[in-house]
């Protein structure tokens, strides 16, 4: 072959080969009651560019005495505050039972309670994601909530949902929410109740199950979500009995004579703690015989987690949102390790 033939041939091939996606670009969420962005928060957001901050501004759920439709927990977002210039997408999380039997009319008045919640305009906020774990049953009520929320949105504002692993393998079943893109939540992976060594904050076992089989192409374009938290799950005479969000003191666990250390056995598991001797942990009083399963995100987990992912149907545009900032900051998680988890997703 001649090589003007051979250039012009390989011209055409380049020229049908579809774009390379872009390089993932890192997020955090910030799912804190109030907004403060400490010295150490803040440098290593400085070191990654200064990225986009998804923030938590709202939790909804059921009174459980007379059932109403109310907040639980609002962050105030001020003009003048912490944020400043920086881009951020405000969130809201809906507790599922919200949309059990939902009226029509509390449908429209909850999409018009939630824009008296807005962050004020002269903020750089263009999105807004709604967390709801929807259900079959409470599927149409939801999809419908979203609906009539977008008639209530700023002009030209994404609306966007967040999309659990079984909603993701399985969109048949679960349906499609009616938003402009979704956010993928690679974590939760394992059962929070049953007592075992399985680590329930991400484990490849698991989330190979959601992963392989799966639809090569999703409804929506979509973000993904990694886990960066550690989670302690108290079993008491069986059952769960608390959750208690971490980092946990583990150096004082192990010195002061009060715990009884099961390590893992096998590579990403969970580690076993045995209450020995009464004592407060997350600000619980944990009796002798309760169990913890404390189910952590290390770096080599999190390496393995961005290995699956790569498998995933996500956006060309692509964020990389880690749960979350207020952990991302430890000498763990540093700004170099995100980086390299970016890359790998985006290989």
């Amino acid at each position: 072959m001649k090589p003007t033939i051979l250039a012009l041939f390989i011209a055409i091939l380049s020229a049908c080969s579809p774009p390379k996606p872009a390089p993932l670009r890192p997020a955090f969420f910030y799912w804190e009651t109030s907004l403060e962005i400490t010295p150490s928060e803040q440098a290593l957001l400085d070191s990654l560019g200064n990225p986009k901050i998804y923030v938590k501004i709202l939790d909804i759920g059921k009174n459980a005495q007379n059932g109403g439709i109310e907040p639980y927990s609002r962050t105030p977002i001020l003009a003048d505050g912490p944020l400043g210039k920086k881009s951020f997408t405000p969130c809201i999380f809906i507790t599922n039972e919200v949309f059990d039997g939902i009226s029509e009319f509390k449908t429209i008045w909850l999409a018009e309670k939630i824009q008296t919640c807005w962050p004020p305009d002269s903020l750089d906020w263009h999105e807004l994601l709604i967390d709801c774990d929807w259900t079959p049953s409470t599927r149409a009520a939801f999809f419908h909530f979203l609906e009539k929320l977008r008639d209530y949105l700023p002009p030209n504002c994404t609306l966007s949902a967040t999309i659990r692993l079984h909603q993701y393998k399985f969109p048949k079943n679960t349906g499609v929410p009616p938003v402009d893109r979704g956010m993928l939540m690679f974590y939760n992976t394992g059962d929070v109740d049953e007592e075992g060594t399985h680590n329930t904050v991400f484990h490849p076992e698991d989330a190979s199950k959601y992963v392989l089989g799966a639809p090569k192409n999703y409804a929506l374009p979509l973000d993904l979500a990694l886990p960066l938290f550690t989670w302690g799950l108290v079993f008491r005479e069986g059952e769960l009995w608390k959750i208690i969000p971490g980092p946990l003191p583990l150096n004082e666990m192990r010195s002061n004579g009060k715990w009884r250390e099961h390590p893992a056995t096998q590579p990403f598991e969970a580690t076993l703690w045995e209450v020995q001797d009464g004592t407060f942990l997350g600000g619980h009083y944990l009796r002798p015989g309760d169990r913890l399963r404390l189910s952590a995100t290390t770096p080599e987990l999190l390496m393995e987690a961005a290995t699956w992912a790569k498998k995933l149907d996500l956006a060309p545009d692509a964020h990389l949102v880690f749960f979350h900032l207020g952990v991302a900051n430890s000498a763990h998680f540093s700004a170099q390790l995100l980086d390299s988890v970016c890359n790998t997703v985006r290989k």
